[in-house]
């Protein structure tokens, strides 16, 4: 499911009460970012730990930006080289 941090809909938290009252109680978040800035040094973190509050049966694992995942970065420098 994609959620959205700010401006655009629908929220992290919106996403994680629906799929709660759904049943699911293991979250994976991977932000789709290409490196590591405001929002996942604070913003993301925060929103993490508020809907864990909430649902305290609910794991949620955030993983590292996408943009420094290997097989990204590796794409990327295969598509600049075809440039």
């Amino acid at each position: 499911m994609l959620a959205f941090l700010e401006l655009m809909q629908p929220s992290l938290a919106e996403c994680a009460a629906a799929l709660h009252a759904d049943g699911i109680r293991h979250l994976r978040v991977v932000p789709v970012f290409l490196g590591f800035g405001g929002h996942l040094k604070q913003d993301l973190p925060e929103q993490v730990k508020a809907i864990q509050k909430k649902f305290a049966d609910l794991q949620i694992s955030l993983e590292p930006p996408i943009g420094e995942q290997p097989e990204v970065i590796a794409a990327i420098a295969r598509a600049v080289a075809r440039n």
